[in-house]
Formats: C-alpha cells, sequence, structure tokens
C-alpha cells in the first residue's frame, strides 16, 4: 500500500510555507499520471480570499492624483495584491457562505504624516488575518485624512478586472460606499509553487517501484499538509462518482428473473452498503487510519464485481443478462 509521508517543512522570511512529501511504492508508471494530477489540482482548484476592489478618498479612477501621498495610485493598487488573508478552519465555511452573498469589506482611516501598512485595516472579527501585516501599502506626507476600503472575495484562480467590472459598475449604483470602486485583479491561488519528481526504488521484495517528491510552496494562508489533504479530496469527488454511475449501470445488466436472484440481491445489497460507508469519506482527514479502510473496502468491491460471473450467477442467466440489455 501507498503511504504519504513529509520530510521537510519550513516556513521562509516571507511567512511562505514550504513542505517536501513522498509517496511511495507506486508502479511504474504512476508517479507521472498521480503528480501531473495532484500539481494541476493544487495549482487551480484550491480556494482563496483576495482583495478585488478598492475605494480611495473621493478619487474616480486609477490614474487620479492623492494629494498628500507620495505614490501614484496604481502603486497603491499593487501593493493591496501582495496582502494576503487567512481564515481559521471552524469559521471558513460561514465565511464562504458570506461571501458568496456579499463582499466582505476592509477600512482603513488614518491622518499624516505616516507610513501605512496592511496592519492598520479593521477586518470582520474572528473571520479574517492578514498573514503579513508589515506589507507595505503607501505613506502620506503630509497632515490628510486617508481613507481606503477594500472588498475581499473567495475564488479560485486568477480573475482578470474585466471580468468583475460589471459586476461591479451594477454594485456601484446601489452601494453607499464612499468613492468609486477601483478593481483589481485578484490572484485566489493559495499556492505559490508545485514541483515533483519521480525516482526509481526497490520494494520489500525487491521489486522495482516508483517513488514520487512533490513540494509545495503556499503563500501562507494554508499549509502544505492541508493543502495536498484538499487536492486528494477534490481528487477523490472527481473520479469516485465516475466509478459509483458505471457500477450502479452494471446492476442493470444484472438484473436477472432467474432462481439464481437471491445471490444477485445479497451481491447488491453488499456493494450497496459498501458505497454508502466510502461516500463518508467527504468528511474524513485524508491521512486518517479510518480513510485507509475505506480504500481497502473499494478495492474489495472491484475484486468482487469481478468475480460476479463464477460465483454469484451462472454461465446461462449470465448470457440472458447480456442478450436482455443489447435489445
Amino acid at each position: 500500500m501507498s503511504t504519504l509521508t513529509c520530510i521537510e517543512n519550513y516556513i521562509t522570511q516571507e511567512k511562505q510555507h514550504f513542505s517536501s512529501f513522498v509517496i511511495e511504492p507506486l508502479e511504474i508508471g504512476q508517479g507521472i499520471t498521480l503528480g501531473t494530477a495532484l500539481r494541476r489540482i493544487l495549482l487551480s482548484d484550491l480556494t482563496g480570499c483576495s482583495i478585488t476592489g478598492a475605494r480611495i478618498n473621493d478619487i474616480e479612477h486609477e490614474f487620479e492624483t492623492i494629494e498628500g501621498l507620495r505614490e501614484d495610485t496604481l502603486e497603491v493598487l499593487l501593493n493591496l495584491k501582495q496582502i494576503v488573508f487567512r481564515s481559521s478552519f471552524s469559521s471558513f465555511n460561514s465565511l464562504g457562505e458570506k461571501m458568496n452573498k456579499k463582499k466582505v469589506k476592509g477600512v482603513l482611516n488614518v491622518k499624516g504624516p505616516l507610513v501605512v501598512t496592511a496592519g492598520m485595516f479593521y477586518l470582520p472579527k474572528n473571520t479574517l488575518k492578514i498573514i503579513n501585516p508589515t506589507q507595505y501599502i503607501c505613506t502620506l506626507i503630509s497632515p490628510r485624512e486617508f481613507y481606503l476600503e477594500i472588498d475581499i472575495e473567495k475564488g479560485k484562480g486568477y480573475k482578470l478586472s474585466e471580468e468583475l467590472r460589471k459586476e461591479t459598475e451594477v454594485q456601484n449604483l446601489e452601494d453607499n460606499s464612499k468613492g468609486k470602486t477601483l478593481i483589481i485583479d485578484a490572484l485566489f491561488m493559495p499556492i505559490k509553487k508545485v514541483n515533483y519528481k519521480i525516482k526509481l526504488i526497490h520494494d520489500t521484495l525487491g521489486n522495482i517501484k516508483e517513488s514520487l517528491n512533490l513540494e509545495i510552496t503556499t503563500n501562507g494562508s494554508i499549509t502544505p499538509k492541508r493543502a495536498i489533504s484538499e487536492g486528494l479530496k477534490l481528487l477523490i469527488d472527481l473520479i469516485f462518482p465516475l466509478f459509483k454511475n458505471s457500477l450502479a449501470s452494471s446492476f442493470e445488466i444484472l438484473n436477472i428473473n432467474d432462481k439464481q436472484e437471491q445471490p444477485d440481491i445479497k451481491l447488491k445489497e453488499f456493494i450497496t452498503e459498501k458505497l454508502s460507508e466510502i461516500s463518508e469519506i467527504d468528511e474524513l482527514e485524508q491521512n486518517s487510519e479510518q480513510n485507509k479502510k475505506k480504500k481497502l473496502e473499494l478495492l474489495k468491491i472491484i475484486k468482487l464485481y469481478k468475480k460476479i460471473g463464477d460465483q454469484f450467477i451462472n454461465q446461462d442467466a449470465l448470457e440472458k443478462a447480456v442478450k436482455k440489455n443489447k435489445k
């Protein structure tokens, strides 16, 4: 059985998390299959929080200058894109529901002269946390008030400002917020980089196997261990419904009105029971012992299905079922 082991883990000075995992033993060719699938899922399907819009004083567009500010508006927007948000696991679901309905806002209202950083934002209580509070935003060089309001959304991948512009224009008509919303390209991806390497190893019996080494770097909003756990869950959610549907369609072929009906019913009841148990895998930790047992049960079902023709129905009944299905 293949195992997942973390062999290296550390946090960089930029608050980025790095971990290296080893998955072994794998059959020849399975390393690149699993490595490619996990890499694509980790880079594109994991969700995160990002700033999608900002309102600065009373300016109408990003090319307008702000009196008393050392930087121009475009520089401020670029600095806002560097802020990393993290939500606690207990509040993640409720926060996601809130973000689906309405954007979460953060507010900053200060007076210069002052160096403005990300830690000065007021955010919703017990929901979001800024990972890099020292992230530089701008510098006020005169005793003027500086008001900055940001919109934070939850999503996945990279979303261009053009995709958000129409939606934001409609919201601006209904929103009484100060100033006009300046759209920002949103980078929701919590994964910064994923690399994988494959090498040949020998198992305890001397057979040649493969070892998959997976290196994951995150922006600090999520740990690599949780990232690979969610990636494996998404991969299971993608594949398992296909297997379940194919197994359900096979029941139509085995729908036989014969003397061998009773064993066939028992087989259906057995497989249905196991499928219901395996469906609970979504609620389990991916590295738990209970999850490993569920995977073993799935393998047992596959082996059992291959033996249906010999052990549970006779050959004549099977041929009748195949002919009936063709009609």
